[in-house]
C-alpha cells in the first residue's frame, strides 16, 4: 500500500468540504488533479472512501477510518515540522493551539504576555468550533484547545476560566431594542450581517439555525469583527456576536445589545488539554497564562 502525504492531504480538504471542488479549491488545486490524487489514495486502500452524490461527497465506512488516521497522520508530520524547526531557528518549543472565536477576543492580552515571556517559544493559532477543538486535542492534532458551551469533553482535563455571552448587536433604535431578550427564530427574521463564512462564530449560528430548520439571511461576511461592527452601526443588519466584543461599541453607544432567549447564549470558557502535567514547561505556562494566573518563565 503506497500513497503520498499530498493525496491525504487532498482527502482530508475533500472530506471537510463535503465536495470535491471545495477541497480542491481549499488546498489552491484544480478539481482534475484533486480527483486524481484521489483515485491514487482509493486504489492504494483497495476501497471507495466516497459515495459520490448530486449533493456532494460522503464519506463511506472506510473513508470514515481513513479521515481518522489521516488526520492524526497529518498532525504528527507538522508537529514533526515544527520540532525540526525548532533546530534550525533556535525556537525551544511550539504550542498548537485551537481556540472558537469567543475565547480568541479574550486572548491577545495573555497571549502577548505569554510571547514577551517566552521570547524562544511559538504558538500555532487555528480557529475551530468547540467540538473539532475537543476532537482535535483527543486526537493530538493540538496540544491545548480553548473551547466555550456546553460541550462533552470526552475524558480531556479542562479548566474553566471567564465565561461569555453571545448577543445580537443591533443599529440604534432597531425595532428588536424593544424587547430585553428575543428567541433565535425572532432575530432570524431580520437581514443579517456576519463574519466570514469559514470562522466558527458563523459555523456556530448556522449549526443553531440548522437546528431548528432556519437559513440565517446573511448580506454580507465581513473580513472581522471590526467591520461587522461598523456595518451594524450603518444599519446593514444585525449580527451575533460575543458581548466581549461588542463592549467597546456598546459603551460608546454606537450599536445596541439584545440578548438571547436561549441557554446555549451563555457560555463557560474553558482550556482543554489530554493532561497537563505531561504538557512541556512552557505549554503549562501558557494555560496559566490564559487562566490568568501569572508565572515566571521556568526556562523550559
Amino acid at each position: 500500500m503506497r500513497y503520498e502525504l499530498t493525496d491525504l492531504r487532498v482527502f482530508v480538504a475533500i472530506a471537510e468540504a463535503k465536495s470535491l471542488t471545495g477541497g480542491a479549491s481549499e488546498l489552491h488545486l484544480t478539481a482534475p488533479s484533486a480527483s486524481y490524487r484521489l483515485k491514487n489514495l482509493e486504489q492504494a486502500m483497495g476501497v471507495p472512501l466516497f459515495v459520490r452524490t448530486q449533493k456532494g461527497m460522503s464519506l463511506t465506512a472506510a473513508g470514515m477510518t481513513v479521515l481518522r488516521y489521516a488526520q492524526t497522520i497529518l498532525g504528527n508530520v507538522e508537529r514533526l515540522q515544527a520540532e525540526m524547526r525548532r533546530h534550525t531557528d533556535g525556537v525551544e518549543g511550539n504550542i498548537r493551539v485551537y481556540a472558537n472565536s469567543s475565547t480568541l477576543s479574550s486572548l491577545p492580552g495573555a497571549l502577548s504576555r505569554f510571547l514577551a515571556a517566552y521570547p524562544n517559544v511559538n504558538v500555532n493559532l487555528e480557529e475551530h468550533l468547540s467540538e473539532e477543538t475537543v476532537k482535535a486535542v483527543l486526537d493530538g492534532r493540538a496540544d491545548v484547545g480553548l473551547v466555550a458551551g456546553a460541550i462533552e469533553m470526552r475524558g480531556l482535563e479542562y479548566i474553566s476560566y471567564g465565561q461569555d455571552e453571545l448577543v445580537f448587536i443591533v443599529p440604534p433604535r432597531h425595532p428588536l431594542t424593544l424587547h430585553p431578550r428575543v428567541s433565535l427564530e425572532t432575530a432570524l427574521s431580520h437581514d443579517l450581517v456576519a463574519i466570514g463564512r469559514k470562522t466558527s462564530n458563523f459555523l456556530y449560528l448556522q449549526q443553531m439555525a440548522e437546528q431548528m430548520g432556519l437559513e440565517p439571511r446573511v448580506r454580507v461576511h465581513a473580513p472581522n469583527f471590526d467591520a461587522v461592527l461598523r456595518c451594524v452601526q450603518e444599519g446593514a443588519g444585525i449580527s451575533l456576536v460575543p458581548r466581549s466584543v461588542a463592549a467597546p461599541a456598546l459603551a460608546q453607544g454606537k450599536v445596541e445589545c439584545v440578548q438571547i432567549e436561549e441557554s446555549w447564549a451563555v457560555r463557560e470558557q474553558r482550556v482543554v488539554m489530554r493532561s497537563q502535567d505531561a504538557l512541556p514547561g512552557y505549554a503549562q505556562a501558557f494555560v496559566s497564562y490564559v487562566t490568568q494566573a501569572d508565572p515566571a518563565p521556568d526556562g523550559d
